[in-house]
């Protein structure tokens, strides 16, 4: 049995001291004291909005970020998303290739759109179409000859091919993923000032004429 000696003196003790009878040095082990418990983390339910004294406020979660907000917010206390980007829905994606979309719309402006699920720009562009190269026949047939009726007729034209060919290449970016090359409010206001010009040109050609 080895000997027990005091860590203080160094002098031989009995197991069962409690002090050194040299030195007086106590040699009690002292017990290790218990580490404090960690608090207990708070989890925040589902559905519900950090900061909320009861834990049932109801909240909406961010789309962006995923914070979650109280109701009363219309933007996201984080990033600023709006609320109402959880009502939007995404477009439709294309479901025609966009080699089909550009044949679909050499056969009529519009229809390659309207495959690639595009149909609203679909029809403005038929629409603008049938306007321009309707007008231009009308001109033709209508056997006036004078500078004016030339210049109407050359600009519904031009104007006609410039919109075939730019639908098929559009409709083609769209079935792609891309964008329109033109917005709907600035295609409407191409078409009142194209009208707008030609009808200008044929009262002109009319005055012409008559003179």
């Amino acid at each position: 049995m080895d000997d027990l000696r005091c860590p203080n003196c160094g002098a031989l003790v009995s197991a069962d001291a409690e002090w050194c009878g040299q030195c007086f040095t106590s040699l009690r082990t002292a017990a290790p004291e218990p580490e404090p418990a960690a608090a207990p983390a708070l989890v925040r339910p589902a559905g519900t909005a950090e900061g909320s004294g009861s834990g049932k406020t109801a909240a909406w979660p961010c789309p962006t970020c995923g914070s979650l907000n109280p109701l009363e917010l219309d933007m996201c206390s984080v990033c600023g998303t709006s609320f109402a980007q959880l009502l939007r829905q995404d477009e439709p994606r294309s479901t025609v290739s966009p080699r089909d979309a550009f044949l679909w719309s050499l056969m009529f402006p519009g229809v390659g759109h309207a495959k690639a699920g595009r149909a609203p720009d679909g029809i403005a562009r038929g629409t603008l179409f049938v306007l321009t190269f309707g007008l231009s026949l009308v001109v033709v047939l209508s056997g006036v000859s004078s500078p004016p009726v030339f210049a109407v007729m050359a600009l519904l034209l031009v104007s006609a091919l410039t919109i075939y060919l730019g639908s098929a290449a559009e409709a083609y970016r769209i079935a792609d993923g891309g964008s329109t090359f033109v917005s709907a409010r600035a295609l409407l206001w191409a078409t009142v000032g194209l009208i707008m010009l030609a009808v200008s040109l044929l009262a002109l050609s009319v005055v012409t004429v008559s003179r």
